[in-house]
């Protein structure tokens, strides 16, 4: 009686993107329920087959029940949204009263985010923590793209000139560690995924706008080259603009966190990311041209919707391949 039980229940906990200590005790809930419902149909004159097939059937298909459940255990408290909205305060913060050109006020907040996200993983990964995490992949993100600009560098120097401007160690290493932190990235992500693909999508959230406030002054020379008092000024407005960035990916952070509807929290990223990149260019006026931002603001989407082709286990896409395949034959 055991063995159609543990496939109906396998499908269901596929599609039941919830913390794993809360999905074992709802589907060792459900398994208790099914049984039961198979032995009273059992006793009242059916088959163990029949009544096992009719007790699942009553239950109802795998993917409705999960959509249900996701729906009312995804729902988190104010104090779990709160905690997930906290980094993004912090940062909002750190902007609005202008401490990020402060060494160690950064490496303050990336320190706490790293503490926490590692008890975050030891303690089973609690949803809270992911937004944490997304800050912590800041730091291989961005020595990937130092690694990367010393790399072009070089093959410049080699179109241009003939030579490489540095030594051969120094891009042997920089190749070796865009392979290492690319792969650092996506192992952190993809993990995440596997559990539930959009959690990973909320992990990712800040990272197009950082991306484009990084780019920003990279691109925008004149900044530097204005005297002191018009450089402090102009830096206090974009510090403005950016907190007010953070502020919005807290509220959205903690929106996603207080409803349940998986469609509502997908909605709700898909307009954030590419919202709040298109906001940063109207607020700075300047740097990177009209269809650059536009670029980012897709490339935002395409990240941001990335860590879905990891969301499925290799059991997971062999089923739904053998699903299409009944479909088409039908």
């Amino acid at each position: 009686m055991s063995h159609p039980i543990r496939g109906y229940l396998s499908e269901l906990s596929e599609q039941l993107h919830l913390e794993p200590s809360e999905k074992g005790e709802i589907l060792r809930e459900l398994r208790a329920h099914i049984e039961d419902r198979a032995q009273e149909l059992a006793d009242s004159g059916m088959s163990t087959d029949d009544a096992l097939s009719q007790a699942m059937r009553e239950m109802g298909g795998s993917r409705t029940i999960a959509a249900g459940l996701y729906e009312v255990h995804s729902r988190r408290s104010w104090y779990h949204a709160g905690l997930a909205a906290l980094p993004h305060i912090l940062l909002s913060l750190m902007f609005a009263l202008h401490l990020w050109t402060a060494p160690v006020w950064v490496s303050l907040l990336l320190g706490l985010a790293l503490v926490i996200s590692v008890l975050g993983w030891r303690a089973g990964r609690p949803t809270w923590t992911f937004p944490w995490l997304g800050y912590c992949l800041m730091v291989p993100l961005i020595s990937w793209g130092l690694a990367m600009s010393a790399v072009g560098y070089g093959a410049w120097g080699i179109i241009t000139t003939g030579s490489l401007p540095f030594g051969i160690p120094i891009y042997f290493g920089s190749l070796l560690y865009i392979g290492v932190s690319l792969w650092i990235v996506i192992r952190i992500v993809s993990r995440v995924a596997r559990r539930d693909w959009l959690m990973a999508s909320l992990t990712v959230l800040p990272i197009p706008f950082l991306a484009y406030w990084f780019l920003y002054f990279y691109d925008n020379d004149e900044l530097f080259s204005t005297s002191g008092e018009r450089v402090g000024r102009s830096l206090q407005e974009m510090d403005s603009s950016a907190a007010i960035v953070f502020l919005i990916l807290a509220v959205a952070t903690a929106v996603f966190f207080r409803v349940g509807r998986r469609a509502v929290r997908v909605a709700l990223l898909a307009i954030t990311a590419p919202s709040i990149v298109v906001l940063a260019w109207v607020s700075y006026q300047g740097g990177v041209g009209q269809m650059a931002v536009f670029g980012f603001a897709a490339l935002s989407l395409i990240v941001l919707f990335a860590p879905a082709l990891f969301g499925k286990s290799p059991a997971g896409i062999a089923r739904a391949a053998r699903h299409g395949i009944r479909s088409l034959t039908r």
